[in-house]
C-alpha cells in the first residue's frame, strides 16, 4: 500500500508540475501562517512565502499546496473504491452503498456550514424545486457506478465509466443546441471504439455491470448540463446562493439521501437501512473476503463508513484541485485517476484484464485525454474570436 501511495504521490506531482509551468510567482510575500491558515483556499497563484531565514518562490508554495490537493483526490479516491468494493463484495447490497455515499457525509457538510467553514447555502423554495431533477441524476448516477462498480471487475468498471464525457458532449448539444467543434467530436470515436474493444475482450464481462455504467454516465452527464442551464440564470448567482463546488456537492448530497432512501426501503427491504439487521449481513459474518480476511460486524462496518466518507473527501478534494488549475488540467488528473484505480484493482483484487482489454482500455482512457485537449483548444479559440 506504501509503494501504491508514493506512485499516486508522484502522478499527482507530474500533472502539478505541468500545470504549474506557466503559473506566475506573485511578487509579495506571505508569512508561514498566513499560508497555513489559507491552505484549504485554492487560488490560481500564491505570494512568496517569508520564514524569516529563507524565502519560498510563489510558484513552489503554489506547487506544494495544488500537489496537496491532487494527493488528497486520489488518496481517498482509492480509499473509496477500495472499501466500497470490499462492502459490496460482502453483503451485495448496492442500493444500500449508494446510500451509504452520499448519506456518511452529512455530519461533515453540517458541521462546515454550523462553524463557519463555509457559508450556508440560501435558497429559496423555487430554488428547492429546480434543484429536484438534479438531485435525481446525482443519485441515479451514484446508484449506476455502485450497481457496476459491484457487478463485475472494479478496474473494468471505471473504464466504462470513462465514456461520461462522451455522454456529456452529445447532451450538451441536444439540450442546448450549442454544438463544439466537429474535431471535439471526432475524438470521442477512440474513447467509444476502445471501450466496445474492451468489452467484447473482456473475460468476465456481464451485461448488467455494463448497463449499470452506462445509467451512471448518463445520469452523471445530464446532472452537469441541466445544472449548468438552470444554475447559470441571475437567479442562481453564486454570491447570493452561496453555492460553490462543495457547497453544491453538500446540497446534492442531502437531496440524494432523501431520493434514496425509498428505493432501499422498496428493492432491498428496509431492514437494509439497520445493515446488522439485514439477512445478507447475517449471511457475510464469518466468510473470507478476497485477501482471506475474515468478515465481521466491525469489518462490514468500517468499510460502508469509510467508503461513505472517503467518497465526500475526494471530491472534496477534487474541487480543491479544480479551483488551483485550469479545467484541461483537472481533466488530465482526473483521467490518470482512472488509470491509477484500474492498477489498484489489479494490485489489490486480482481482477486482471487480458491483453486486448487493457489495449482497448489504452484507447478509451487516451481518446478522453485527447478529447480534454481539443475541447480546451477550440474552447479556447472561439473566446479569442469572440474579443
Amino acid at each position: 500500500m506504501a509503494r501504491l501511495a508514493l506512485r499516486i504521490a508522484l502522478l499527482a506531482a507530474v500533472v502539478v508540475a505541468c500545470a504549474a509551468l506557466d503559473r506566475p510567482s506573485g511578487a509579495p510575500k506571505q508569512t508561514p501562517g498566513t499560508y497555513l491558515k489559507q491552505f484549504l483556499k485554492p487560488s490560481k497563484s500564491e505570494d512568496a512565502i517569508d520564514a524569516g531565514f529563507m524565502t519560498i518562490p510563489g510558484k513552489a508554495a503554489w506547487a506544494l499546496k495544488t500537489t496537496s490537493y491532487f494527493g488528497l483526490w486520489y488518496f481517498f479516491n482509492i480509499f473509496y473504491n477500495v472499501a466500497n468494493k470490499k462492502a459490496l463484495n460482502a453483503l451485495n447490497l448496492p442500493w444500500l452503498q449508494s446510500l451509504v455515499c452520499v448519506a456518511v457525509g452529512i455530519p461533515y457538510i453540517l458541521a462546515t456550514w454550523q462553524f463557519g467553514i463555509r457559508e450556508k447555502p440560501r435558497l429559496s423554495s423555487q430554488q428547492m424545486k429546480e434543484l429536484l431533477p438534479i438531485v435525481s441524476l446525482h443519485a441515479a448516477g451514484n446508484v449506476g457506478g455502485n450497481v457496476a462498480f459491484g457487478s463485475g471487475a472494479l478496474g473494468f468498471a471505471h473504464v466504462l465509466k470513462s465514456m461520461e464525457p462522451a455522454f456529456t458532449a452529445v447532451f450538451s448539444g441536444l439540450l442546448t443546441g450549442k454544438w463544439q467543434h466537429p474535431f471535439v467530436y471526432a475524438t470521442l470515436i477512440p474513447v467509444m471504439g476502445g471501450v466496445a474493444y474492451a468489452s467484447a475482450s473482456e473475460l468476465n464481462f456481464n451485461m448488467l455491470q455494463f448497463v449499470a455504467a452506462m445509467v451512471s454516465n448518463v445520469g452523471f452527464s445530464l446532472r452537469a448540463v441541466i445544472g449548468k442551464q438552470i444554475m447559470s440564470s441571475d437567479a442562481w448567482d453564486r454570491k447570493v446562493t452561496k453555492l460553490d463546488g462543495p457547497n453544491t456537492f453538500g446540497v446534492l448530497q442531502i437531496g440524494s439521501t432523501l431520493v434514496t432512501i425509498p428505493f432501499v426501503i422498496a428493492l432491498e427491504g428496509w431492514k437494509a437501512l439497520f445493515p446488522s439487521m439485514h439477512p445478507n449481513w447475517k449471511n457475510a459474518i464469518g466468510k473470507l473476503d478476497h485477501a482471506g480476511a475474515m468478515i465481521t460486524p466491525g469489518y462490514l462496518w468500517n468499510n460502508l463508513i469509510m467508503s461513505g466518507m472517503a467518497f465526500q473527501l475526494y471530491y472534496e478534494a477534487a474541487f480543491l484541485a479544480l479551483d488551483a488549475v485550469s479545467p484541461i488540467t483537472h481533466s488530465i488528473g482526473n483521467n490518470i485517476k482512472r488509470i491509477v484505480i484500474v492498477i489498484t484493482s489489479v494490485i489489490i483484487f486480482g481482477q486482471k484484464m487480458s491483453t486486448k482489454g487493457m489495449i482497448g482500455s489504452g484507447i478509451a482512457l487516451g481518446g478522453v485525454f485527447i478529447y480534454s485537449l481539443v475541447t480546451d483548444y477550440f474552447a479556447k479559440k472561439a473566446k479569442g474570436a469572440s474579443k
